[in-house]
């Protein structure tokens, strides 16, 4: 409970923590099942907040993608609260602050800018797409 009450835990890590403190995997089980149905401990939950904080700290949804399953949270919860953000805007919001409204010029600015938003977790197309709408004045 005390972990719970500081964030917000996937099932898969207080599994992993309970495992840890040598707590009987029948046990575990059982009071996961019962901390679930009360409410208590939810991977939908977990998925948003998490989520919602990369999100604010201009993370891009590979990476976020990427570190839930690291978590041990795959599949539709993730897909489905992934797809209610705007990435493009975050990607614009993200390459503004770190270079300006300026589209890479040499190659190295351009494999700076790459790498930088690759490692954010934003995608190869999307960056493209972004450098072509303010070449075009768009953004």
């Amino acid at each position: 409970m005390r972990w719970l009450a500081t964030r917000e835990h996937s099932r898969v890590e207080l599994v992993h923590n309970l495992q840890k403190k040598g707590f009987d995997p029948a046990v575990i089980q059982q009071t996961l099942e019962e901390l679930a149905e009360e409410g208590l401990q939810s991977d939908v939950r977990f998925v948003e907040v998490f989520v919602r904080s990369r999100y604010g700290k201009g993370h891009g949804a590979e990476l976020i993608r990427h570190e839930l399953h690291q978590h041990g949270i795959h599949g539709e919860e993730t897909n489905q609260c992934l797809s209610s953000y705007d990435w493009d805007g975050l990607l614009v919001k993200v390459h503004h602050k770190k270079y300006g409204d300026g589209v890479p010029v040499t190659p190295k600015d351009y494999a700076n800018r790459l790498r930088f938003l690759n490692q954010r977790g934003f995608e190869q197309d999307r960056i493209q797409a972004l450098w072509r709408r303010l070449r075009r004045g768009e953004d």
